[in-house]
């Protein structure tokens, strides 16, 4: 990864706010730009400061930038190196930065304007490079692999939970640091909350199954979604998951850049409505994948960033109902000129073969 190139980045979209530094706190931020998840960088126009304790001496030595260590804690190391710096205006990520936090940077800086700010480095981290891709591409090849074995194992008779400890480990012995999130299991009514929590409910039909899993590989993230019917499917599943198939295939076939995130996310949601079914569909088509498993950009029926080539996406339309449970398929998708490259491939069902 090239973290000085990154880090010229950064300092080209400071001068463009008239910034003359960065405090940057965000682990996923801190990792794009050094390759170490520390405890805070600052960015000047010409150099970057990596500030960490002495327990992180030795992999601070390895991130790409100067390193400062604090003896009397981060940001005091931090207030006694802006204290040295000439600046006029200092910018902090003020959604990572808590008001204690701030007001310790406010004073040590005097007369300096200190500056909230947001998204500069969410916004370069948004388009993978080649590297990020390739890495990528690795995390969505090892959940593909496990999601296909669970789905194909003798999974019933197990609680949701012990389900998703098989999934883990399944993970690691793939190569993976480990799961991207916490992985849903839900089955039956279970799955009709999106962000079901794991329970001791047995996994036995007949019911729906839904499995949402994701895999991180040296640091970046996968996120798929399969959803199953044990036993012969009931016509509610048949229903649901024909529609969230269809709205799933509208909406990779709207995705190229050029198009809104608002506008990927109506090609899904105008066929459910079109079905009666838009308002058992209660959350974002999807979302951007990367060091974070929720990044920039978000597709939404309020959302108008434009896409570009280069950016990696859920595509997940989901319906649930309370008391049986719901339907969601998620795939991750790159964004290129010419249209969307769908990078996972665990099997996943039509509609006339479920």
């Amino acid at each position: 990864m090239n973290y000085v190139e990154r880090q010229r980045r950064v300092q080209a979209a400071m001068a463009s706010e008239g910034l003359d530094g960065l405090v940057v706190v965000s682990a996923a931020n801190l990792r794009y730009l050094t390759g170490f998840a520390g405890e805070g960088l600052l960015v000047l126009r010409d150099s970057a400061c990596l500030i960490t304790d002495g327990r992180f001496r030795l992999e601070g030595e390895r991130a790409e930038a100067e390193l400062v260590i604090a003896q009397n804690g981060v940001w005091a190391g931090l207030a006694e190196l802006l204290a040295a710096c000439k600046l006029r205006r200092l910018g902090f990520e003020a959604d990572h930065t808590t008001v204690a936090c701030a007001d310790r940077i406010r004073a040590a800086l005097g007369e300096v304007e200190l500056v909230g700010v947001t998204g500069i480095v969410e916004g370069l981290r948004s388009c993978k490079d080649a590297e990020e891709l390739a890495v990528l591409r690795r995390a969505v090849v090892v959940a593909d692999a496990v999601l296909t074995d669970f789905l194909a194992s003798d999974f019933e008779g197990m609680t949701e939970r012990r389900a998703a400890l098989a999934i883990h480990g399944a993970m690691l012995d793939l190569g993976a640091e480990g799961p991207a999130f916490e992985t849903i299991v839900a089955f039956g009514p279970g799955a009709a909350e999106p962000h079901h929590a794991n329970t001791d409910t047995v996994i036995s039909g007949p019911g729906v199954l839904l499995v949402d899993l994701g895999a991180t590989v040296e640091g970046y993230r996968s996120d798929l979604t399969r959803t199953v019917f044990l036993g012969p499917p009931d016509e509610t599943f048949r229903r649901l998951y024909s529609a969230v198939w269809e709205a799933q295939q509208r909406a990779i076939a709207a995705i190229r850049a050029g198009t809104s995130a608002r506008e990927a996310d109506e090609a899904a949601r105008s066929f459910l409505a079109a079905q009666g079914l838009a308002d058992y569909f209660s959350h974002g088509l999807g979302h951007g994948v990367g060091l974070e498993i929720h990044e920039r950009p978000t597709l939404g029926p309020t959302r108008d960033e434009v896409l570009q080539a280069g950016q990696v996406v859920t595509v997940e339309p989901g319906l649930y109902l309370r008391g049986w449970g719901g339907v969601r398929i998620e795939d991750v998708v790159l964004v290129r000129d010419d249209g969307a490259e769908v990078l996972s491939a665990a099997p996943k069902l039509p509609p006339d073969a479920v």
